[in-house]
């Protein structure tokens, strides 16, 4: 199992794929593991007590045994890859969940989806 942590995320959202290549780039030093949702066994599920929808409906970030999503997640990425730290506190508000709330349920609509699975490689 990966020691680094693994942001996972909808591997055939348009928004979502775009966000993991950039922090890809930005990612200099691999401190993270990309992991699209729908590769995700029923191990992951069951131990984090997630169904598929809603692993696929935001993105989650997990750290050791515990996991963050939505916008704590991105907020705990933005910690982890600088320069973005000092946007960290303004990600962890009630106004940003709600935003990237009613992002992700449009996101399909607003950005369109992949045909295919997006994987990672390195």
């Amino acid at each position: 199992m990966s020691k680094k942590p693994r942001l996972i995320f909808d591997g055939i959202c348009n928004l979502c794929t775009t966000a993991v290549r950039v922090l890809y780039v930005l990612d200099r030093e691999r401190r993270l593991e990309y992991v699209p949702s729908q590769l995700l066994g029923a191990r992951t599920h069951r131990r984090f007590g997630l169904s598929e929808a809603r692993l696929q409906g935001q993105m989650h970030l997990i750290q050791g045994n515990s996991i963050v999503n939505g916008s704590a997640a991105i907020a705990a990425l933005c910690e982890l890859l600088t320069p973005f730290h000092l946007m960290s506190q303004l990600l962890r508000t009630p106004q940003a969940e709600r935003l990237y709330g009613w992002v992700a349920g449009r996101r399909y609509r607003l950005f369109g989806c992949r045909g295919t699975c997006y994987v990672v490689r390195e």
